[in-house]
């Protein structure tokens, strides 16, 4: 008997739960009063748009409290959708894995990026995710904490657990401070588990259990590569490019502090193109001086197929980043999540922080006009 009472009250609390799900509404415009992707957050879209708050926790970084609050807002026009999400972040972070010239060769600033867990040389960075899964757990079934939740798989390198769903996709989408500058969102899934490579099944490279980009191409690069060592543990080969003139990729990054918890200035940027680098040579590398620091990442080209359905762009003002984004309401991609009333979105902050970002436990329903 105690036993049916406790199930029947539990049963009641979750189905109270879900009639009291959070709500955000996106709300229905004229095409002609779409907002522009350019980080301003004045459009009148957003003005006439109702906000919605969320506080998420349990990240990392943060001024060590590992919280921030995040403000969201909707529309769509019938074809595509628009967010706007606003977040508290004390440091505007595009440093992600710097290269420093030493006297003996190169050297890639990291703390925690050999176990995939970075977190004082990364970018920072927001994610989203879509999915039409009823739960109201944190997580939705996509995140499972273990140091081998999957037998037979790799072992978590970082020892936090791995995301993957039983069946189907969930839609992640990911923007990156640095990588994410030329204005694409990573269009990203959580899938079943994957087969690891070579250098996963060998802990050179952290497995990733059903995080994958979707298909197509991105158009950024580390600009180092990864090779098993003598011992078989990760070396750091580095660099893949060299500017072509080193003064200007230096002017680029501004006042160079490689304190974490200090931001990079306003108009500084932290990655070189292709058209301002060159391929990595032993003659081009004699000429840079020890001490140098060049950028950890490269970007040429254009993301293309299903990766590249999201749009976006960042603007970091007065301890806060604001984050305007567009895709289409159905991408008709089978690793995409039509946006619609009854799906649910998850939102995540990252501050320079490779893995440790910031969560919340009540999912947020979604009411598209």
């Amino acid at each position: 008997m105690a036993v049916a009472i406790a199930i029947t009250g539990t049963s009641f609390i979750l189905a109270a739960d879900r009639m009291t799900v959070d709500r955000l509404e996106v709300h229905r415009i004229d095409s002609a009063d779409a907002p522009k992707l350019d980080g301003d957050t004045s459009d009148r879209a957003w003005r006439r748009a109702v906000p919605f708050f969320v506080t998420t926790e349990a990240g990392g970084n943060f001024d060590g409290k590992g919280e921030t609050r995040i403000e969201i807002r909707a529309v769509h026009d019938g074809t595509w959708a628009y967010f706007l999400f606003i977040w508290a972040d004390p440091t505007r972070s595009l440093k992600h894995l710097p290269l420093v010239k030493e006297a003996n060769g190169w050297r890639v600033l990291h703390d925690g990026f050999e176990q995939g867990d970075e977190h004082e040389f990364n970018e920072d960075k927001f994610s989203v995710l879509l999915t039409t899964m009823d739960v109201t757990i944190a997580g939705d079934r996509t995140f499972h904490a273990s140091p081998h939740p999957i037998p037979g798989a790799p072992e978590t390198m970082s020892g936090r657990g791995l995301h993957f769903t039983k069946a189907g996709y969930a839609d992640v989408w990911q923007w990156k401070a640095t990588s994410g500058s030329s204005g694409w969102m990573d269009d990203a899934h959580f899938g079943p588990p994957l087969e690891p490579t070579p250098m996963q099944a060998s802990h050179i490279v952290p497995y990733k259990g059903g995080f994958a980009p979707d298909p197509g191409s991105a158009n950024y690069a580390d600009n180092f590569t990864i090779e098993a060592g003598a011992n078989g543990d990760a070396r750091l080969v580095a660099p893949r490019r060299l500017p072509k003139n080193l003064a200007a990729t230096t002017q680029a990054m501004g006042e160079i502090d490689f304190d974490p918890n200090h931001g990079d200035e306003d108009g500084s940027r932290w990655f070189m193109t292709e058209a301002e680098s060159v391929p990595y040579s032993v003659d081009g590398d004699a000429r840079i001086p020890v001490g140098t620091v060049i950028p950890g990442v490269i970007i040429g080209g254009n993301f293309t197929g299903d990766r590249a359905d999201v749009r976006c762009a960042a603007r970091w003002a007065s301890g806060h980043w604001a984050l305007e984004v567009a895709r289409r309401l159905d991408t008709h991609s089978e690793y995409d999540v039509p946006i619609k009333s009854g799906v649910f979105m998850r939102v995540a902050a990252f501050d320079h922080s490779q893995i440790r970002h910031t969560r919340h436990v009540r999912p947020i329903r979604l009411e598209v006009e």
